[in-house]
Formats: structure tokens, sequence, C-alpha cells
């Protein structure tokens, strides 16, 4: 068969163009960027956080156990760690895992608080620090989480108060369900499936814009921080009631929701590419945890937001030097498209 000469012309362009159809394809398709791809989990358990009950065992599993299987599941080596926080067990860890410390006695040596700092700061890692209420006047387990994140760079923090909720919550206004969730589409894949929160005598969270406790402190409802991300709120009917002599900082006492209950900070830490999670309840151990999945006959599923966060990869940001060396290939596709088309 013979081919005219705009027939060939065509078909040497459409050859060019397919050559070069991959090229643009990766920088203009949505794309995924692993913070790490599992590997390592640590779980404190060094500083009051374990409970038999919580915890099971193979024959009766309990929350914690059904959580470190479902990891395991997803490919994570998961360590529970009962000796500290230091470097040797940090060493070869992609993620760490620290709910809200339990007994005054147990809180965070300033050693453990620069282990875990060195650790994160080195870059590429996962962290979830959990809090507690004040209830009781037990200000020391924000007091201690909070220097945690301090020490990380964290903008997320939690408020030295306590939430309630009479409307959704488990028989009692203070075992508190958080029944909402962001629509930011940037978090949609870990909020997805989840509807229903255990936050058992919880307290909600603010926001440092200078990445310091206590100061500079804003209500995340209302201020948006650059990075900063809520993830799951308590409702409209809840309500801080705050329950010692240190005041809400970024917040009122009597302030009702919605509230933060969740909220996720990216391109955290010095290095600027982790990946750091606070909530106000304890996400494994304590009385119980987010990870409950029943309780008082009430249905939740904040097992999902727990291993979608953990499992969670950020959306690639397209940068100036991708979209200059889109802008450069599709230049010279059009320059030799051009050329091909001139030729007699």
């Amino acid at each position: 068969m013979i081919l005219g000469q705009n027939t060939r012309k065509m078909v040497t362009v459409l050859f060019i163009a397919a050559i070069f159809v991959p090229y643009l394809a990766v920088g203009f398709m949505p794309a995924k960027v692993k913070a790490q791809d599992a590997g390592k989990i640590v779980f404190d358990y060094s500083h009051g956080q374990y409970s038999d009950y919580i915890a099971g065992n193979e024959t009766h599993p309990g929350q914690d156990w059904h959580l470190r299987n479902n990891l395991t599941d997803m490919g994570w080596e998961v360590v529970w760690a009962f000796g500290g926080l230091n470097d040797s067990v940090l060493s070869d860890a992609d993620a760490l895992m620290v709910a809200g410390i339990y007994g005054e006695q147990e809180g965070f040596a300033q050693s453990e608080i620069n282990a875990v700092a060195d650790w994160f700061n080195a870059g590429n890692k996962f962290l979830w620090v959990g809090s507690d209420s004040d209830y009781g006047g037990a200000s020391y387990i924000n007091a201690n989480m909070s220097a945690m994140l301090e020490a990380v760079g964290s903008h997320i923090y939690p408020e030295p108060t306590s939430v309630e909720d009479p409307e959704s919550n488990c028989e009692a206004s203070y075992r508190v369900v958080a029944n909402e969730t962001s629509d930011d589409p940037y978090v949609a894949d870990i909020v997805d499936g989840v509807s229903k929160v255990m936050m058992h005598g919880p307290t909600c969270l603010y926001g440092s814009t200078s990445a310091t406790a206590g100061e500079d402190a804003v209500a995340l409802e209302e201020t948006d921080i650059e990075n900063v991300y809520p993830l799951s709120y308590y409702g409209d009917a809840a309500y801080i009631t705050d329950a010692d002599l240190i005041a809400p900082y970024g917040h009122e006492n009597g302030d009702e929701g919605p509230l933060v209950a969740t909220a996720l900070e990216v391109n955290a830490g010095e290095a600027g590419n982790g990946i750091l999670i606070v909530s106000g309840a304890s996400m494994y151990g304590d009385y119980q945890p987010m990870y409950t999945a029943e309780y008082y006959d009430i249905t939740m599923d904040g097992y999902n937001l727990i291993l979608n966060a953990i499992g969670w990869t950020p959306p690639a940001q397209m940068d100036w030097l991708l979209i200059g060396g889109i802008i450069g290939v599709v230049a010279v596709v059009v320059i030799i498209i051009a050329v091909v088309m001139k030729r007699r």
C-alpha cells in the first residue's frame, strides 16, 4: 500500500507523540510518595500504657492484639517496647506510637525525649502521640506528651483540659465518640470508613504557629496552619469542661463543638519530610483505646482511622522543577511536529 505524503507526516507525528506520552503522563498523573514502606513500628508500653485486658493474648485477644495482627498482615514488624525509648529500640524503626502515659511516676526521661527527637528529626519517620484529659488533676499526662511533641517541632498539641459530649457517647458523657471527620480531599484516604471513634476521657487539640507548646496558640477549628490537617472531630454537642487550674491555651472553658480530636502534620521535623499525628485520646492501651470496635453496644470504627493513617502516603506535590521539565518536553514535541509538518 502506498501512503500519501500527508498520511506519512501524520504517522510520523503520532509516532513522536507516542514516544513522549509516558513522560507527560508521569508529570501530570496524581502520584503517591511513600513516607516509608511497611517496616518496623514500635509501640511504647514503657510508661504505664499496658493493660492485660486491652492487650489480651492469642486465646483471648484484646484490641492491642488485634491491632498488632492487622499491622503484621500489612507487612509491618511490630515491636512492643517495655524497656523505655532509646536509640537501641528506635535505631531501625520507621514508625513510633506513643499513647498517653499513665501514672505520674511514669513520665518521660529527658534522654527518652532526646532519643525520639533525634530519631524523628533524621527524616522519613512516622510518629503518633496520644494524650488524655486533665480529669482528676492529671495535668502531668499532657505535659509529658507536649514535651515530646515540642522536641520534634510539632505545631499540634493536646489542650490541658477535658472534653465531654452528652449526645455522642458510650453511655456516659466522658466516654466520648468522635463522630465527624474532615472533608479535605488531602486526607480522604485516612478518614475513609471512619464514622465513630472511641475517645475515652479525652481532650481536644490546639495548634501553635511557632511550634512551641502553650505559645502562639490557636483553635484548629478556626485557624489553618500550613501542613496541619484535622482528621476527626468531636460533635456539635461536645464541650470543654476544664478540670484543673491550668486553662486551655487555644480555647476557653465551655467552648462547644465541633472540636478537633485528631490531627495530622506533614513535612514535619527538621528534615521536613516526617509525618506526625496527635490525638486527644490514646490509640492503644489505656482504659478503652481509639482502636475499640464496640463499647456499651455502640459500634465504632476507629480501627480504620489508625490503620489508614499508619499505611497512608501523602499525595505528591508537583514542584517547579518538575513543571519546568514538563514544559521543556512539550516544547520539544511541538518543535519536532512543526518541522515534520513543514517538510515537503
